[in-house]
């Protein structure tokens, strides 16, 4: 005898609602994950808060804030003299960095710091030009090299000097962002899109 059945059993729902959780947690995680592009701008857009923070320490300090990049481990620290009578001698030491009060998310040979997020790299990508005429010649396009310096006034020594600083994903060359720096201090984060730089 044939019994008419209108519905589903327990078992049956629960096996469905099963498999609907794995499709969810394997879908969602994917879809709410940044692009690429987002990922090398969000990265920028801290870089850019960090500098301008950095800038406020040293101001309010009355004191020298160094900010040196390590581009081959993909890490930035900052660094404030620390000395009895503010001569601006900056060593580079742990002292240092804890004096300077950066915001650490990792560390370098002992060294804390920021470290920037999986995937991300100081680079210039696929950008042959830089944002406001530029040059994109190296990651760093500093006065100093690898780092910018602030002095107690929070103006970048050398005075005048500013630069940019470029970030790109290391899989996708095509997105890249850049931090830029006037030489009165003031920060400016960029975004590579279609061939040109945008705020």
């Amino acid at each position: 005898m044939l019994r008419n059945r209108l519905g589903f059993s327990l078992v049956e729902t629960i096996v469905v609602l099963l498999l609907l959780a794995v499709v969810v947690s394997v879908a969602v995680p994917r879809a709410l994950k940044p692009s690429p592009s987002r990922q090398v701008e969000l990265a920028a857009r801290a870089l850019t808060r960090d500098l301008e923070l950095l800038r406020m320490r040293a101001i309010a300090a009355k004191r020298r804030v160094r900010v040196r990049f390590y581009e081959s481990e993909r890490f930035y620290s900052a660094f404030m003299d620390t000395t009895a009578l503010r001569s601006g001698s900056i060593t580079e030491t742990y002292a240092e960095v804890q004096a300077s009060r950066l915001l650490v998310r990792g560390s370098r040979i002992g060294i804390p710091g920021v470290k920037l997020p999986s995937g991300i790299q100081f680079g210039t990508g696929i950008a042959t030009s830089g944002p406001a005429g530029h040059d994109a010649s190296s990651a760093f396009v500093l006065a100093n090299g690898d780092y910018v310096e602030f002095d107690s006034r929070g103006m970048v020594a050398p005075p005048g000097s500013g630069g940019v600083i470029y970030l790109t994903h290391e899989e996708i060359n095509s997105s890249v962002s850049a931090v830029t720096i006037t030489g009165a201090s003031a920060f400016r984060t960029w975004v590579f899109r279609s061939g040109e730089w945008t705020r």
